[in-house]
């Protein structure tokens, strides 16, 4: 199948099984003329809500619960379809950037769409069905300034996905305190994705950026709605990022800000 082909259907897909659809096998001989989509097609119950300041995921001291770790789960399903639908725009939008890029793109939205059947699964063992909560748009309130790749590398990959490099351990730890190993053990398995995920991202930003220095090129390019603090959690988990191929300048810059 074409990369474009499997985008496209991602974006218009009415069902779930149609948004998680992985070919074994991707061509990208005609990746076509640019085409943008300002929201996708979503699943009849998975629509997109508009959040309140009331709706925050469980505290952490109250990870107790079995149903509260399933709402965190719920939640982080949520993210991760947003990334899969953000990764397929990402191929309809920019047909002409180099195929390498495109290629891991597509690597990274299978990826995505393997965390979605992970976080379901596990959420549905505390008898949690995915749409039982809100959705949100989230992500796609920055699609219209993803206009080249290194404005998507640097929203996606070195901000939303450096950022899980923090909440990632940071929730595994909390869900293994209260002895929900197969919970924390998940989020580890994310954990490893996103690292190779924010690799990729940077890799594409030194290619991107010319002679700009990697600092300037990601904050000129990030959407006007986000700050460099989005790039982060509470607790910045340096080596995660180290492993990611992040340099300590940067890292000690981000820690800073």
């Amino acid at each position: 199948m074409e990369l474009r082909e499997w985008a496209e259907r991602i974006l218009s897909a009415d069902t779930l099984e149609e948004k998680l659809f992985a070919p074994e096998e991707l061509t990208d001989e005609n990746p076509g003329a640019p085409l943008l989509f300002n929201e996708p097609v979503r699943p009849v119950g998975m629509g997109f809500h508009k959040r309140s300041k009331k709706e925050k995921l469980p505290p952490f001291q109250d990870h107790g619960s079995p149903e509260n770790r399933a709402i965190c789960l719920h939640r982080f399903a949520g993210h991760e379809l947003l990334a899969v639908e953000i990764m397929a725009h990402a191929l309809t939008a920019f047909p002409d950037a180099p195929k390498a890029f495109r290629r891991g793109v597509a690597h990274t939205l299978k990826e995505e769409q393997g965390h979605v059947k992970l976080y379901i699964e596990r959420m549905n063992e505390f008898g949690l069905q995915f749409g039982d909560l809100p959705l949100y748009r989230y992500f796609w309130y920055h699609v219209p300034y993803l206009t080249s790749p290194i404005r998507y590398v640097s929203v996606m990959s070195l901000t939303f996905e450096m950022a899980n490099l923090d909440f990632a351990p940071i929730y595994g730890k909390s869900f293994a305190r209260y002895g929900d190993e197969k919970s924390s053990a998940l989020m580890a398995q994310i954990l490893k994705d996103e690292i190779n995920h924010v690799s990729f991202g940077w890799r594409w930003l030194q290619k991107f950026k010319g002679e700009t220095d990697s600092w300037a090129a990601w904050t000129e390019a990030i959407a006007p709605k986000l700050t460099p603090n989005r790039a982060k959690g509470f607790v910045v988990m340096e080596e995660n990022r180290r492993k990611a191929g992040i340099p300590e300048e940067w890292i000690v810059r981000l820690k800073n800000i």
